[in-house]
């Protein structure tokens, strides 16, 4: 074979394979690689996604969307990710090892957009725009902010958005949902994230191959979702909030007519704008303890002694009981508050006074069965069914493990309860027997206002009691703030009827911190808000000052707003409980 014979071969094994390659790519890849091209070329800026509006009663705003502005990349348009982590680094106070580990990160497709930092400072903005030329493939986008005016006296209720994990996004993606987008974490923002969500808009835009932006093609409108109209009252929720302070603990207010939550809060809380910095905190701060936290009633549980009592005939209103400040009951003691003791001490007083004793004895004449028996009729250790997440049942214990009748007549043992379920049983005696849904939903509206949906009160029950039992527990829960334990809760001119609780048996022979909470409803004789405070760490008084304060200002502003005299004096100091 000669040296042509030798070239001509060569030249087919070369070329030949070389064809069909051009063939495959030219032709029968055509309408691919013709994609992939109009892809570098043309890019798409998405929106975020606009939200409705959460607002209050009154239509006080909650939750809404401000325009703010994003810096966005697009994997496969970054030209150089080193000198783009050099250049940004110091303005978004982030490390050039953090950013370029974002930049070389595997994203599912590349030439989807990316956001890098939300909300942007106006020198963080200015910045940028100056150094565009050197950033190919960053982009300053137009953006949407959540803007939360309570902050974290609302977290609890409203929660917060968090960005969209790779798990969400598989199953998201045909709801328009894309990589960096926001999604509800908790609360109203979680349960109604579905509704929330409008339409997104965007910008193509032809890009050159460095990234660079080089005209506009076409604009698509955003869409905000539906708004939602909570229950809450902003002006309560927010006093409620800072009468609590610092303090561990959760206050509760419903209308009692209804069953609507005027206010919950629960403490500590967080900020709704920075929620990650919570998430591992030893105070918990994420965790609702309205719904959650699991709390021994203590003598806020003597509401159901005395309807347990009286009811059963165990006792009646004229029963007198000496108070020695000791019951013996085997080879334990059970204490009054007041070591001395009350002396011989009827109903009324004794609820009044929150007399140990005296309930003591009263509980056991009535017996375990029959006070668990009247517990779960009130609706106690079931869910409330509020319409927010992670709700706990509570526990009513069953016969035999309660700790027997003495410890439970006072609300000790194996009885534990969450704060909104003591606020639905002060709720209830309120409005006669009605055991009512508690909601924090109250409308759904589309963007333009109109209705949608609108969620009314719903009974879950009836506690029934007597007309006479009902009317001396009433008296004696109005006793209880104008002359006893309760003192603290008192509102000039406002009628209010309460009781004081305090739970805590080992503080007495181990100095153990003390669980004090206090419920209550006002006007007495024309209710118009139930209050349950329950704080983590503190007394029944302190509790009832809580109270106090928050419907002290309550009906303050109702007085301001109907033209009466304004004039609130303090009250006298708490007595113990």
């Amino acid at each position: 074979m000669d040296r042509l014979d030798w070239l001509r071969r060569a030249v087919i094994l070369v070329f030949v394979p070389l064809g069909i390659g051009l063939i495959y790519l030219q032709v029968f890849s055509y309408g691919r690689f013709k994609n992939f091209s109009e892809g570098n070329s043309v890019r798409t800026l998405y929106l975020d996604i606009p939200r409705g509006k959460i607002l209050d009663r009154n239509g006080e705003i909650l939750a809404e969307d401000k325009l703010g502005f994003n810096l966005t990349f697009v994997p496969f348009d970054l030209s150089n990710p080193k000198r783009c982590a050099d250049i940004l680094a110091p303005i978004l106070q982030q490390s050039r090892s953090d950013l370029l580990q974002i930049f070389s990160a595997r994203y599912p497709n590349p030439f989807e957009i990316q956001v890098l930092a939300r909300g942007l400072s106006q020198e963080q903005l200015h910045f940028v725009e100056e150094q565009l030329a050197q950033l190919g493939g960053i982009y300053i986008q137009a953006g949407l902010e959540r803007r939360y005016p309570l902050g974290e006296h609302a977290a609890t209720i409203v929660g917060y958005l968090g960005e969209v994990n790779r798990d969400e996004l598989a199953s998201l993606r045909n709801e328009g949902v894309r990589s960096g987008d926001l999604l509800g974490r908790a609360g109203i923002e979680r349960i109604f994230d579905a509704l929330l969500r409008g339409e997104r808009g965007g910008t193509s835009v032809v890009v050159d191959a460095r990234g660079h932006q080089i005209r506009i093609l076409g604009q698509k409108e955003s869409k905000p979702g539906n708004s939602i109209v909570l229950t809450i009252d902003a002006g309560l929720q927010r006093a409620a909030s800072e009468k609590l302070g610092d303090r561990p603990g959760s206050v509760v207010i419903l209308a009692p007519a209804t069953g609507e939550v005027l206010a919950l809060v629960s403490k500590p809380s967080y900020d709704p704008y920075r929620p990650a910095a919570y998430l591992f905190s030893k105070s918990k701060p994420m965790l609702n303890r309205a719904l959650t936290g699991l709390y021994a009633p203590g003598s806020v549980f003597k509401i159901i002694t005395a309807i347990a009592a009286l009811e059963e005939g165990a006792i009646t209103p004229d029963d007198q009981i000496e108070c020695t400040g000791v019951i013996t009951l085997g080879e334990r003691e059970f204490h009054c508050w007041k070591e001395e003791g009350h002396g011989a001490i009827s109903f009324k007083s004794a609820l009044a006074q929150s007399c140990n004793i005296f309930f003591g004895e009263a509980g056991m004449k009535t017996g375990e069965s029959a006070l668990l028996d009247y517990a779960l009729r009130a609706g106690l250790g079931v869910p409330t069914g509020i319409d927010l997440p992670g709700e706990k049942s509570g526990s009513i214990p069953e016969p035999g493990e309660s700790g027997g009748a003495l410890n439970l007549s006072i609300g000790q043992g194996a009885l534990l309860l969450t704060p909104v379920q003591m606020a639905s049983l002060i709720a209830t005696v309120a409005n006669g027997g009605n055991i009512m849904r508690p909601e924090v939903i109250r409308e759904l509206r589309t963007p333009d206002g109109t209705l949608v949906e609108k969620y009314g009160p719903a009974l879950r029950g009836s506690f029934f009691v007597s007309e006479g039992t009902l009317k001396l527990l009433r008296e004696a829960l109005r006793a209880v703030v104008d002359i006893g334990t309760g003192h603290a809760a008192a509102v000039p001119g406002i009628p209010v009827a309460g009781k004081t609780g305090t739970a805590q048996t080992a503080q007495r022979d181990l100095n153990q911190p003390t669980r004090g909470s206090f419920v209550c409803y006002a006007p007495a004789d024309a209710p118009e808000l139930a209050v349950a405070v329950v704080l983590d760490s503190g007394a029944s008084s302190e509790a009832a000052v809580i109270a106090g304060q928050i419907m002290r200002n309550y009906f303050l502003q109702a007085r301001e707003a109907g033209g009466e005299d304004t004039a609130v004096k303090s009250s006298s100091e708490p007595t113990e409980d």
